[in-house]
C-alpha cells in the first residue's frame, strides 16, 4: 500500500529552471531523482565517487539532446571534505542550487562484532559524516539566497531509521542520527527560507539491495529478511520514490514515507515534532493504540526468533 504526498500548498512552486544537486547520484535512487527532475526541467548535478559510473549516468540522462546542457557531473567523496567541498561550490558557480539532495549511502548485512571495522567506518563515513560534509558546505552557499527563494535540502533516509534492522546496527544507528540532524536542522534553517525533507523509504530495488543480499552468512541473512520484515516482490521502484521524493520537496513536506509500513513507523517515531497536518495527526493517534499492543506480539515473535538461532549455535 502506497500513501499518497497530495497537500494544498505548495512550497516551491514547480522545478522548472531550478538546480538539484544530488549526492550519489550516478545509480539507484540519486539516479531516478535525476532523470524525474530534468522531466520536470530542473537543471542537475551529479556527484559520485565513481567517474566511470558518473560517465554512463550521464549518458543515460542526455539519451534526448536537449537536456545534455542541463547536467553537471562531479568526482566527488563525501567522506572526504576537501574535495567535496570543491565539488559542491564549482556546482554552485555553475547555478544557484535550490535542492540539495543528500542521497549517498552504504550497507553491509552482518552483525556487528563480526564485521570488519574498516566496513564499519565506511557505513558511518558515507551515512552520517558524509550528509554532515554536504550540508555544512551547502548550507551557507543557500543562504546567501534564501531570504527571497524558497529551498529545500533533502535527507534520503531508509525506514531503518524509525526501526532496528538486525544484522545492519551501525548502518541503523547512521540513520536514526541522519533522523535527529534533520530534526534540528528543519529548526536551525527555519528563520532562513529552506525547508528540510526527510525521506523515509522502504526497501528499493537498486544495486545497494543487491549487494546487502548476497552475504556470506546465509543463516544470519534469511534470519534478518524475517525479522526486517523483508519482502523484495513488494520493494519500491527507484522512480517511484524519486516522484514521491521531489513531489514532497515541492511540497515542503518534513517526515516523507509512501508505504503503509513508513505510516507506522512514522506514527511512533515523529517524537515531539508535529504532524504535517490535523488530518495526518488525527491518523496517527487513531493508528497509535493498535499499533503499539501489535508490536507486543511482534516483539515476542522476534525475540523467539533471535533466542532459537543462538540456541542452535
Amino acid at each position: 500500500m502506497r500513501i499518497g504526498l497530495k497537500t494544498s500548498s505548495s512550497w516551491l512552486q514547480s522545478l522548472e529552471g531550478k538546480h538539484v544537486l544530488i549526492t550519489g547520484g550516478s545509480t539507484g535512487i540519486g539516479l531516478a531523482i535525476a532523470k524525474e527532475a530534468l522531466s520536470q526541467g530542473a537543471f542537475v548535478t551529479l556527484l559520485a565517487r565513481s567517474s566511470s559510473k558518473l560517465e554512463k549516468a550521464e549518458q543515460n540522462l542526455a539519451k534526448n539532446g536537449d537536456t545534455k546542457h542541463k547536467i553537471l557531473t562531479k568526482v566527488a567523496d563525501v567522506g572526504v571534505y576537501e574535495t567535496l567541498a570543491k565539488a559542491i561550490k564549482e556546482a554552485f558557480e555553475w547555478r544557484a542550487v535550490d535542492v540539495l539532495v543528500c542521497n549517498a549511502g552504504d550497507a553491509k548485512t552482518a552483525l556487528l562484532d563480526e564485521s570488519r571495522i574498516e566496513d564499519l567506518h565506511a557505513i558511518i563515513q558515507t551515512n552520517l559524516t558524509g550528509v554532515v560534509n554536504t550540508v555544512h558546505v551547502g548550507i551557507p552557499l543557500m543562504k546567501q539566497r534564501s531570504p527571497k527563494t524558497p529551498m529545500s535540502i533533502v535527507l534520503m533516509n531508509s525506514q531503518s531509521g524509525m526501526y532496528p534492522v538486525y544484522g545492519n546496527s551501525v548502518y541503523t544507528a547512521t540513520k536514526y542520527g541522519l533522523k535527529g540532524l534533520g530534526e534540528t536542522l528543519k529548526l536551525e534553517l527555519m528563520p532562513h527560507n529552506i525547508r528540510i525533507s526527510i525521506v523515509f523509504p522502504g526497501y528499493v530495488e537498486t544495486p545497494m539491495l543487491d549487494y546487502c543480499g548476497a552475504e556470506d552468512n546465509r543463516d544470519l541473512f534469511e534470519l534478518s529478511k524475517i525479522i526486517n520484515f523483508y519482502d523484495r516482490s513488494k520493494a519500491d521502484t527507484a522512480e517511484h520514490v524519486a516522484k514521491y521524493t521531489l513531489e514532497a520537496t515541492k511540497n515542503g513536506t518534513f517526515l516523507v514515507t509512501s508505504q503503509f509500513s513508513g505510516l507506522m513507523l512514522s506514527t511512533f517515531s515523529r517524537g515531539s515534532m508535529p504532524a504535517e497536518s490535523f488530518g495526518r495527526a488525527l491518523l496517527e493517534l487513531i493508528l497509535y493504540i493498535p499499533g503499539r499492543l501489535f508490536s507486543f506480539i511482534a516483539a515476542a515473535y522476534i525475540y523467539y526468533l533471535i533466542k532459537h538461532r543462538n540456541h542452535k549455535k
